[in-house]
Formats: C-alpha cells, sequence, structure tokens
C-alpha cells in the first residue's frame, strides 16, 4: 500500500476518533450537572428530614436542628470568636499532615527497597499501628505537653500508617523484570526513579494523601478531646460538656468543611498529576 493510500486510510480513523471525543465532551457537561444536582437533592432531603424530626420525632436536644445549627453558626462568625479555634486546629491538622506523610513515603520507599529492612521493621510497625491511637493520647501528652506538640504528633503518626501501607505496598507492584531489565541497560539510580518507580507509586501515594486528610483530623481531634484549652475539639467537646446541641453540631460541621477542603485541594492535585493517564 501506498503513503498517499495509508493517509486516505487514516484520515477517516482521526476524523472518527474527534468525533467520539467530541461527542464525549458535549455529553460530560451535562452528565455532571445531573450529578450535582443529585448530590444537592440528597442534602436537601437529609436537611429536610433533619427539620422535620427535630422536636416531633427525636426530642431536640439531642439532635438539635438545621435552623438552630445556622443561627449558632451565624453568631459565631459574626462575633469572630470561632476564628482562634478553627486557626488552631487547622495549624495542627496541616503540620500532623505534612510530618507523617513525609516520614511514611520515606520509610515505604526505604523499606519496600530493601527486604531485610522490611523482614525487620515492617511486623513492628504492624504492632505499633494496632495500638488504638485514643490509647496513645495521653503518652503524647506527658511527652509534648497539652498544647500543639501532642496534637500535630497524633496526627503524624495517624496519617504515616497510611502513607507508610500505600507507598509499600505500592513498591511490591513495581515489575521487577522491568527494573532489572533498565539496570542491564546501564539505567542509573535517578532514571529508575523517574521513569519506573515514581510512576508505580502515583496513584498509592495520592489515595494515601487523599485518605489521610480525614485520618489526619481524626488525630486532631482525639488529642483536643483528652486535653485541649482552644481548637474545634476543644469547642465540640465543651458544648457536649454543656449540653449544647446546636454548639456540637455547628463544631462538627466545620471540622467536616475543613476535610472537604483538604480533600479538595489533594483532587485538584490528583487530577493534574494523573492527566497522562486520561
Amino acid at each position: 500500500m501506498s503513503v498517499m493510500q495509508r493517509s486516505q486510510t487514516k484520515a477517516p480513523a482521526e476524523a472518527a476518533d474527534m468525533e467520539a471525543g467530541a461527542r464525549a465532551r458535549a455529553l460530560r457537561v451535562p452528565a455532571t450537572a445531573q450529578i450535582t444536582l443529585g448530590r444537592l437533592a440528597i442534602v436537601v432531603v437529609l436537611v429536610a428530614a433533619w427539620q422535620l424530626c427535630s422536636g416531633r420525632v427525636v426530642p431536640a436536644y439531642l439532635i438539635s436542628s438545621p435552623t438552630a445549627v445556622a443561627h449558632r453558626l451565624y453568631d459565631l462568625f459574626k462575633s469572630g470568636d470561632v476564628w482562634p479555634d478553627i486557626g488552631i486546629t487547622t495549624e495542627e491538622l496541616v503540620l500532623g499532615y505534612v510530618i507523617g506523610m513525609v516520614g511514611g513515603i520515606v520509610v515505604g520507599v526505604l523499606l519496600g527497597s530493601s527486604r531485610i529492612a522490611a523482614a525487620l521493621i515492617e511486623p513492628l510497625l504492624a504492632a505499633l499501628n494496632s495500638i488504638p491511637k485514643i490509647a496513645l493520647a495521653p503518652l503524647f501528652l506527658l511527652w509534648f505537653g497539652i498544647g500543639l506538640g501532642s496534637k500535630i504528633a497524633i496526627a503524624a503518626m495517624t496519617v504515616f500508617f497510611v502513607m507508610f501501607y500505600n507507598v509499600y505496598m505500592g513498591m511490591g507492584t513495581i515489575p521487577s523484570g522491568l527494573a532489572n531489565t533498565l539496570r542491564i541497560m546501564g539505567a542509573s539510580r535517578q532514571v529508575m526513579v523517574r521513569q519506573l518507580v515514581l510512576p508505580q507509586l502515583t496513584v498509592p501515594i495520592l489515595a494515601g494523601l487523599k485518605a489521610g486528610v480525614s485520618f489526619a483530623m481524626i488525630g486532631v481531634v482525639v488529642g483536643e478531646f483528652v486535653a485541649a484549652n482552644s481548637g474545634l475539639g476543644y469547642y465540640v467537646r465543651n458544648s457536649t460538656d454543656l449540653f449544647d446541641s446546636p454548639g456540637v453540631y455547628a463544631g462538627i460541621i466545620l471540622l467536616m468543611l475543613l476535610v472537604l477542603i483538604g480533600i479538595g485541594l489533594v483532587t485538584l492535585l490528583e487530577r493534574r498529576l494523573l492527566r497522562w493517564r486520561r
């Protein structure tokens, strides 16, 4: 077949692919809008059911109501009393998240690269991970004090294990045959990391980053529940002691919003880094 014939045969195929891609993009927008509307509808139904049940089916002092919680949030932001608590919890969340993330990635790569080190250390890490984090909170309070240090340490340890196991298992999925082939071809360590290790670990790391936001918040709240004099976790605990149901729900909503913001940022990073897969 001549070059001209091959080009003529290829042109309709490329045109068909472009047309199919255009149709897919055209359908993607309505589908996204429908999903967004569906989510909003679910939220509206849940909030309406909550409002109807409050004081009718369940006593209001147990579940409060959306209107009472909204009024409490408005008062908190209007007075500005909640901003210091938000700032402290955010600082603990970010620092604990970053420390745990870096530590988990580094240790996961090191143990995933050495069978001897993995055989020696991984069982010890598994035993440490089996201890409930709330049981370790008093020890961290003794070691790091009642301030930010203890909450950051709990959050960092919680995120560490999430990242470690994701990266460690990801290292185990690297094709050994491909790695050996690259070594035989004389690939340097930098080339191995850039062309083989990083692409293989991108998905496990991003999955750990997304899950780590929630786990970091759990660690922060556990620390603030055990002993603190500020932060959103402290606000929720104090509201519980005072039987202030709207305050409890308002604090929980603020904690949830912080987690959603963190997950949203990781999702944006994920879309950017995994663009090559699409």
